[in-house]
């Protein structure tokens, strides 16, 4: 039917299409190109006429260059014409038409040239008789022309007359198409939605949760037939797939159950003896062995487990490794699984053959415990009673299971070594103290005998000096100084590094600290020529910690702010109390040699010593701002900050936590030790300085 009412359609538009073709291809442009011709042989024959009655050769100008344009329109015009020409009689007639009308248009430019050319050499010429030809010309063209109207006109009324039947035809076979389908498919709609009901219902079914619903096979077209047998084959995958998916599922809890298990256990031989049990019971196995081998290929642990009705194997060393197989397949990444060791092809291999003949065993797995490139040992599943096939989850459930195991030992081995490194360095750290204790008195000792010579000397009990044997005297003295310090140093050092207990910190007076600290250091400043400005700050100030830690830190700071200024200098320390901020804050501020730029960031790593500290000679160890910055912030919790400016001063700011006092004080004013200190000229009693 389709066929039918596109023959019918193609058929109206090739008729339409030729009748539109002659119209648009032959009649019009023919038309066209006659109009042009008229249009240029009138302007020739005006200019002709007037360059003759007046002599004025610029009146020729139509006349110049028409000829080859009504040529070529002429050439058009004919071309159009012999298009036509297919032995009808409407071509025959426009064909002896477009005759006359060449030759009138040939005739009359032959004679027009004649006559040009007279007139260009002032001859008389007869320009009637040109006359004369384009009225013969003029009555060809005039003919051409309304008989190319006509047959346009003809043209179009024809196809619009074509157009009309053409959609009244194609309207009606498209009617009979649409009444013959629809009784068609009246009688074969039977046929085809019984089938696809049935089937539709049979999906119903499966959706409902009766996976195993099969479509019938024995109805309807070959195409449903074809779809009811697909559906089936996929319903069949469907239920291959389900099943896959729970013995998936139970191999991975199986799997689960396992690691759980060993993650419970504390050493390798329990990891063994639960992994055994669990994958014996998990696998519904008759036997299962596993062992751990050292480099040697030697066994080192072993475990098993097996049915009630199953006796043990007495040794496990007995298992053979045939020249390496664990080490074999963990470096080929597989394993080896036999289904029934009486198989041809399996028992003529030596191993299968001794499973069965030894252990009477049917069927085995075999797969290596490994970690990276370390065999660690190996895992065995056995069926005494019967052959077994082992799927591929089961295989998969026992690689995992060797992984957990391989995990387990390399950890247990690991916290072997651990606890072996712990011990080595507890007793590098006891013998460390035990040396750094040994130092302390081997040359503390020596050194206080000869700071004690050495004031004899100088106090010339002996006998009196010399001027050089003072100055000997003086770097003698210096030099123990500086060697006591650097003990004292490492003391300290050795002491942070073994760590304060926070058990026994204590309230601790910023106030008190930084008095006591002043105290302790306004001799060396006095010496120096160094002026101390001192603000204690509140006695609500107070921080938790090691009293001893903390006065250590602020000494430290304190003198090398001294150490580093210039005689006749100024070195101020503040205390000061943040209370929105829950904060205390000590700062040393020095107007000494400072620190170069480049020096700043090492300015806290242990025995570093500035530049200009080194160019100068300024003696020192490199441990004071190193201990206070350790004291500071690991002990402590609080923060050391350093800004300096070199040849400008340096600013140390110790930022420490505030802590609430068990008590109020009922007085604002400080102490030293237990003598009560104010705040104003007091400060300058006790220590000769200004505060």
């Amino acid at each position: 039917m389709l066929l039918v009412v596109c023959f019918t359609a193609v058929g109206v538009l090739a008729v339409q299409s030729d009748n539109i073709s002659r119209l648009t291809l032959i009649v019009g442009p023919a038309r066209d190109a006659t109009l042009q011709v008229r249009q240029d042989m009138t302007a020739a024959q005006t200019g002709l006429n007037a360059y003759q009655v007046s002599g004025d050769r610029a009146l020729l100008q139509p006349y110049v260059g028409t000829r080859d344009r009504t040529m070529a329109a002429l050439a058009t015009l004919q071309g159009r014409l012999a298009q036509g020409a297919d032995g009808t009689a409407d071509a025959a007639r426009r064909q002896v038409l477009g005759e006359r009308h060449r030759q009138a248009v040939e005739q009359w430019w032959a004679d027009a040239l004649l006559t040009e050319q007279a007139l260009s050499r002032g001859e008389r010429a007869d320009i009637s008789h040109n006359r004369a030809l384009f009225t013969r010309y003029s009555a060809a063209s005039a003919a051409l022309g309304d008989y190319l109207t006509t047959e346009r006109d003809q043209s179009g009324l024809l196809a619009r007359t074509l157009s009309t039947r053409g959609e009244v035809v194609s309207i009606l076979v498209t009617l009979a198409a649409l009444i013959v389908m629809l009784s068609l498919g009246r009688r074969f709609a039977g046929s085809i939605s019984r089938p696809l009901i049935e089937l539709r219902d049979t999906m119903v079914r499966q959706r409902k949760g009766e996976p195993g619903a099969c479509a019938r096979e024995d109805q309807g077209s070959v195409e449903l037939r074809s779809v009811a047998s697909d559906f089936n084959a996929l319903t069949e995958q469907n239920l291959a797939l389900l099943q896959a998916q729970a013995r998936d599922l139970e191999s991975h809890q199986v799997t689960l159950a396992i690691a759980r298990a060993i993650r419970a256990t504390s050493n390798t031989q329990q990891a063994l003896d639960v992994m055994c049990a669990a994958m014996g019971e998990g696998l519904g196995a008759d036997r299962v062995v596993a062992k751990t081998i050292g480099d040697r290929q030697e066994v080192q642990l072993g475990a098993q487990w097996h049915r009630p009705s199953l006796r043990p194997l007495r040794d496990l060393t007995l298992l053979p490794e045939l020249g390496g197989l664990a080490e074999e397949s963990w470096l080929s990444g597989g394993f080896r699984a036999r289904d029934d060791l009486l198989a041809a092809e399996a028992s003529r291999q030596g191993l299968d053959r001794y499973f069965h003949q030894v252990m009477g065993v049917r069927a085995v797995v075999m797969v290596p415990i490994g970690l990276d490139d370390k065999v660690i040992g190996m895992i065995y599943v056995f069926m005494v009673s019967e052959p077994r096939v082992w799927a591929t989850a089961e295989t998969n459930v026992i690689q995992a299971v060797a992984g957990f195991v391989a995990r387990a030992v390399v950890a247990d081995e690991r916290q072997v070594n651990q606890q072996e490194y712990v011990n080595r360095i507890e007793r590098l750290d006891r013998q460390k103290s035990d040396f750094l204790a040994t130092v302390s008195h081997e040359l503390r000792t020596p050194l206080t005998s000869i700071s004690g010579y050495v004031e004899v000397l100088q106090e010339q009990e002996t006998g009196e000096l010399t001027a050089q044997q003072h100055r000997m005297l003086e770097v003698i003295s210096r030099n123990t100084f500086r060697l006591r310090s650097l003990i004292e140093d490492v003391l300290a050092v050795s002491r942070i590094e073994g760590g304060v207990s926070k058990a026994n910190f204590i309230e601790v007076s910023v106030r008190k600290l930084i008095t006591r600290v002043c105290e302790e250091l306004s001799l060396l400043a006095q010496g120096r020529g160094i002026e101390l400005e001192i603000d204690a700050g509140s006695q609500a100030a107070t921080v938790l910690g090691d009293q001893a830690s903390l006065d250590r830190a602020v000494v430290n700071i304190l003198a090398n702010a001294i150490k580093f200024s210039r005689p006749g200098g100024v070195v101020t320390i503040k205390g000061t109390l943040d209370q929105g901020a829950r904060r205390v804050r000590i700062t040393c501020q020095d107007q000494g040699v400072g620190i170069p730029a480049q020096d700043l960031a090492n300015l806290f790593t242990r025995f570093f010593r500035a530049s200009n500290a080194t160019d100068q000679s300024i003696p020192g160890t490199g441990l004071g701002l190193s201990i206070a910055k350790q004291i500071v912030e690991e002990q402590h919790g609080g923060e050391l900050r350093l800004t300096s400016v070199e040849d400008e001063g340096t600013a140390v700011v110790i930022d420490l936590p505030l802590c609430e006092p068990l008590q109020e004080p009922s007085q604002t004013q400080g102490t030293v030790g237990n003598d009560t200190v104010g705040n104003g000229s007091e400060l300058e009693d006790v220590f000769g300085i200004r505060a």
